[in-house]
Formats: structure tokens, C-alpha cells, sequence
């Protein structure tokens, strides 16, 4: 089987597939970035809201409580678990950053339904085509799969994945060879 090549003639990656299903999978996610600076995705958001600073610490507190509580009942103790929120005229940012080695898919389906539960209707997302229980079961699998290869073979590529218009575009910010 042929490799499947990026508009550059780059050799399309496994790390790139999981960005990719990742960001089709989860509308809500706006960007993802793979940082093998420290080994760690960080998933962006973006919400047509401004967030008080109580709403900052409560979601925050949340989120945190909810994933040391799936951490615990993994039995793994993430290294990373950073959220930050950036303000930029009528939108808010969010950017949560996880270390590969303890985030699981689990993970990110419970800060999704969180963010879905508290801003659904502000929550910024591509409407996604009507995908079947079976193909949900399908994705998921497939990404548990691609992210436990990208747990055994560290990457050396900083990528960034942006959905635009329906499509899904991937940036290599590293330096080439």
C-alpha cells in the first residue's frame, strides 16, 4: 500500500491520521496541536461567550476534578493537565494541554459532553454530518488505536491541525531535514 502523501509530498503520519480523526470526530475542537517538545496535545476551543473570572474558576475546577477522577480510575497519574483562557473580541479560547502518555480518548469524550453541558449553544463548532452509532464506535476505536502508537513511538514533528469550511488542514511547524 502506496503512503498517502500531504500537498508538500510529505509522507501523510499515523500522528497526523489521529489529529485528523480527532478533529472530525469532535467538532468542538478548533485546533490540535501535537507538541514533542514535551510530549503533549493541546486542543483549543472556541466560545461566542465572555467568561467571568468566576466562570473561568469553576469550569476550570471542574474539569480538572472530573479528569483527575477518570486519571484515578485509569490508574494513571497525568504529568500535564493545563487550562487556559485567552479573550479576543467577542470570542474566548480555551486551551487545554495534556501529556500523550497518560491522556486517553475517554478523556476527551468527558470534556466534551462537560463543555457541551455547560456551553453547548456558545461553543463554537462545524456542523457535523449525522454519523451512525456504529461509525461513532468505529472512529473511536480508531483513535484509541492510533493514539496508543503515538504513545509507543515519540514524535519528532510539531503539528497543528485546523478544521476550515469542512476540511481538515495540517501544518508541520518543524524544521525540515
Amino acid at each position: 500500500m502506496k503512503g498517502v502523501f500531504s500537498r508538500d509530498g510529505e509522507t501523510f503520519t499515523s500522528s497526523m491520521s489521529l489529529i485528523v480523526s480527532l478533529l472530525i470526530r469532535y467538532p468542538e475542537i478548533a485546533t490540535l496541536r501535537l507538541n514533542p517538545a514535551d510530549s503533549s496535545l493541546i486542543f483549543s476551543f472556541i466560545f461566542r461567550h465572555k467568561f467571568s473570572a468566576e466562570e473561568k474558576q469553576a469550569f476550570r475546577e471542574e474539569l480538572r476534578m472530573s479528569l483527575e477522577a477518570l486519571a484515578l480510575l485509569d490508574q494513571v497519574k497525568p504529568e500535564i493537565i493545563e487550562l487556559s483562557f485567552k479573550r479576543q473580541g467577542a470570542l474566548s479560547f480555551l486551551e487545554i494541554k495534556r501529556d500523550i502518555a497518560s491522556f486517553s480518548p475517554d478523556e476527551l469524550s468527558l470534556t466534551i459532553k462537560i463543555i457541551n453541558s455547560r456551553y453547548e449553544d456558545k461553543v463554537v463548532k462545524e456542523e457535523d454530518g449525522e454519523a451512525g452509532e456504529e461509525d461513532l464506535l468505529f472512529q473511536e476505536e480508531m483513535i484509541a488505536h492510533m493514539l496508543e502508537e503515538l504513545k509507543e513511538v515519540p514524535q519528532k514533528k510539531e503539528l497543528t491541525g485546523i478544521r476550515e469550511e469542512g476540511r481538515v488542514l495540517i501544518f508541520n511547524h518543524s524544521d525540515p531535514p
